[in-house]
């Protein structure tokens, strides 16, 4: 057993930004067809952890941008986390049931003139949302069951940095605080497991061993994992 403690020096947002690097490095292994300017998969629903939303918020006030999040409304909590969903696969149970949307997804607040105002901070969920195709608009993307496998393990894992916060819809993280929505978020679950198909598994492991072996603060990534987990 680990003597580390969880502490406010544990480094989440250092671990976040080392997710987001190795990502980065992902993505740019895939052909895709998403350039500048092309949002079309942009909308005001996009799921993220608090500590996402903390990121975003502190480079909209760097930018001066506090307007935005002014524009921003809540929305209804998802049905599930990622790794709740995780949890109930692997234990073989079936899932809440998605409620039915009160609206049509709308244009992301965050985008100006087709391109994000704080893309270097942009959510994950944002940063794997990639394309073979071109998408036409209310298009969807067009990935592969790679991707999808790879993808869905690291926003398990970005929740799991998170825990002890919170998961929901980009406008009520944004503005949980101003709005008192804390009855729409769903709180952080721990990695059950990372779920995969069976001829994804070894893949899987092998692609993700640099990332647990990333140096932050001293330590891997993956031992935070298991001190955030003890915590």
């Amino acid at each position: 057993m680990s003597t580390l403690k969880i502490s406010p020096k544990t480094p989440r947002r250092e671990l976040l930004r080392a997710l987001y690097r190795f990502q980065a490095g992902v993505e740019a292994t895939r052909q895709v067809a998403c350039a500048p300017g092309c949002a079309a998969c942009c909308t005001d629903q996009v799921f993220l952890t608090s500590l996402e939303g903390d990121l975003l918020r502190e480079e909209l006030e760097r930018l001066g941008r506090q307007d935005i999040v002014e524009r921003l409304e809540p929305g209804a909590a998802p049905a599930y986390t990622c790794n709740q969903l995780a949890r109930l696969c692997l234990e073989q149970k079936e899932p809440p049931q998605e409620s039915a949307p009160g609206r049509a997804p709308g244009v992301c607040s965050l985008l100006e003139e087709g391109r994000c105002a704080v893309y270097e901070v942009r959510p994950l969920a944002c940063r794997v949302m990639a394309s073979r195709e071109t998408c036409g608009v209310g298009g969807q993307a067009q990935g592969d069951p790679w991707w999808f496998t790879l993808d869905t393990a690291l926003l398990q894992i970005a929740e799991h940095l998170n825990l002890g916060g919170v998961y929901g819809v980009l406008g009520t993280v944004l503005t949980c605080e101003k709005n008192a929505g804390e009855e729409e978020l769903l709180p952080c679950e721990p990695l059950p497991g990372l779920v995969a198909p069976p001829e994804h598994q070894a893949r899987l492991q092998q692609t993700l061993g640099p990332l647990f072996a990333t140096v932050v603060a001293g330590h891997p990534l993956g031992h935070w994992l298991d001190i955030l987990r003890a915590g």
